[in-house]
């Protein structure tokens, strides 16, 4: 590990100030031998030095202001000087050359020519008091260096975005010492993605693990642009719900990024997991809940080979 990229691999312990959330987790479960894509973080240390090199402290005293649940209209023109210094600011040349170089490592770990995701990763992020689903970027499938330095320092706007300073003030997290770290990672080229949590979120039952999945990336989950696949397994294995939605369109890469389709006839009303799919997962997700000793929130992939990846692992929060 330098002092800005740390490697995702397990071989060394991180935490969240160094690596973010997103990042200490993948971590993590590399180093317990969970399937996770190969990666680096780049660490929150690489922002700070961004952050001290456009004086970004000095624009921070009316975001640290706000109070409360305050109008998103004050959170606007509060946040604006300091967006706007964001928006004028370049990667420190120490900071891009790094990604560069650590880029290089990356590629050169592929067994084939891959493509690549850069995810935001912050300090508080997907912890068990807040998760900051949705508030952050991920940027998908890109194949050059440059892309991806541009990617990490999008990463780092984002963490000026209003409605991410409207999160933080009313969880009382403090914005002066609040830090984005970004994981850069092999793309899985999805064939069936989804999410498991292994406390039912809507019944609250502990003895259940709730599946939702769908063909292509996860984005059209995340996105809701597709009513996904729904199972719900017992922690005994039996698969106890099965309701299979018509999955009209996915999300797949292409150069650059992604681009969502049409499902072919055939499989919009095609079960997205076997049986045997439903019930690995199930598996995996309650090995990363005994793992991690509480509820857990997890999303995967199979790609086009049937292989199954770990892309995130955090605690069930309604935060």
């Amino acid at each position: 590990m330098t002092s800005y990229i740390a490697w995702l691999d397990g071989s060394t312990p991180l935490t969240a100030r160094e690596v973010g959330g997103k990042g200490a987790s993948l971590a993590r479960l590399a180093a317990a031998g969970f399937p996770v894509p190969p990666g680096f973080a780049v660490t929150a240390d690489a922002y700070r030095h961004f952050h001290r090199s456009h004086d970004l402290d000095a624009h921070l005293p009316a975001v640290e202001a706000l109070t409360g649940r305050p109008p998103m209209a004050e959170v606007r023109t509060a946040v604006t000087p300091i967006r706007e210094r964001v928006t004028a600011a370049t990667l420190p040349a120490e900071v891009r050359e790094a990604i560069l170089n650590a880029y290089q490592q990356l590629q050169a770990q592929c067994t084939a020519p891959s493509t690549f995701a850069v995810r935001s990763s912050g300090a508080s992020e997907d912890g068990a008091a807040a998760s900051f689903a949705g508030l952050y970027e991920s940027y998908l499938n890109l194949s050059h260096h440059d892309e991806v330095a541009k990617a990490v320092y999008d990463c780092y706007t984002c963490l000026w975005e209003p409605r991410a300073v409207h999160y933080r003030t009313i969880k009382g997290i403090g914005h002066r010492n609040e830090a984005m770290a970004v994981v850069v990672m092999q793309t899985v080229h999805s064939h069936v993605s989804g999410v498991a949590f292994t406390r039912h979120p809507v019944t609250g039952a502990d003895d259940e693990v709730l599946i939702n999945s769908s063909w292509g990336l996860g984005e059209s989950i995340v996105s809701g642009s597709v009513t996904p696949d729904n199972f719900v397994v017992k922690k005994s294995g039996q698969v106890s719900v099965r309701d299979i939605s018509t999955k009209e369109v996915r999300v797949v890469p292409v150069p650059g990024g992604t681009h969502q389709e049409p499902v072919p006839a055939e499989d919009a009303s095609r079960e997205s997991l076997t049986d045997e799919q439903v019930k690995y997962v199930a598996s995996m997700a309650k090995e990363v809940e005994a793992h991690y000793g509480m509820p857990m929130d997890i999303e995967f992939a199979f790609d086009a080979t049937g292989r199954f990846f770990l892309l995130q692992a955090r605690p069930i929060t309604t935060h």
